[in-house]
């Protein structure tokens, strides 16, 4: 009985270790498929509540979570199924790298500093300074995307169940190193 209650309880503890064990992250060294036609590489740093950082081709990027409906804009953007992204694992990244939103920010008179400290702060202030251009842009024409399928089927319009999105390339197939 004894032997049953600690096989049971340690089958409690491990059991989170193992089913994470199996879910890609979006964590670590993603690259484009051979085929996609344009080389990314793209290496995300560990989120710290929804924030994190990013290094796309070697360039300083803030990156955060998306969220349901942020995935729904997107799809819709796409013209994509509703739904295609409900079961992925999601993460955003402003068009700008951090050194040019400090510089945007500074030449405005607003705090670099704090602007640039976090996803949420930045891509927020570049929203607005976008809804206030004389042309506004449609959000993900100021932002870039990374996708990973958490159950490893592909998107749509692609043949990989993690992508990368800009404007200027569009959806790059990518792979996790």
């Amino acid at each position: 009985m004894r032997k049953a209650i600690l096989i049971s309880m340690m089958i409690a503890l491990l059991a989170p270790i193992f089913v994470h064990a199996k879910t890609v992250t979006l964590e670590g060294i993603f690259t484009s498929l051979p085929d996609a036609g344009f080389e990314k590489n793209v290496f995300i740093h560990p989120l710290m509540q929804g924030n994190g950082k990013a290094e796309i081709n070697g360039e300083g990027y803030l990156t955060g979570a998306m969220s349901a409906d942020d995935k729904l804009l997107l799809e819709s953007y796409f013209f994509w199924e509703e739904g295609s992204l409900s079961k992925a694992d999601c993460l955003s990244f402003p068009a700008q790298q951090t050194t040019q939103i400090e510089e945007i920010a500074a030449s405005n008179g607003d705090d670099a500093a704090q602007i640039a400290s976090s996803y949420v702060n930045a891509s927020a202030y570049l929203d607005k300074k976008n809804a206030e251009a004389l042309f506004p842009l449609p959000k993900y024409k100021t932002r870039q995307v990374l996708c990973i399928s958490s159950e490893g089927k592909h998107f749509p319009q692609t043949s990989a169940s993690i992508f990368f999105y800009n404007a200027q390339v569009g959806v790059i197939p990518m792979l996790k190193q």
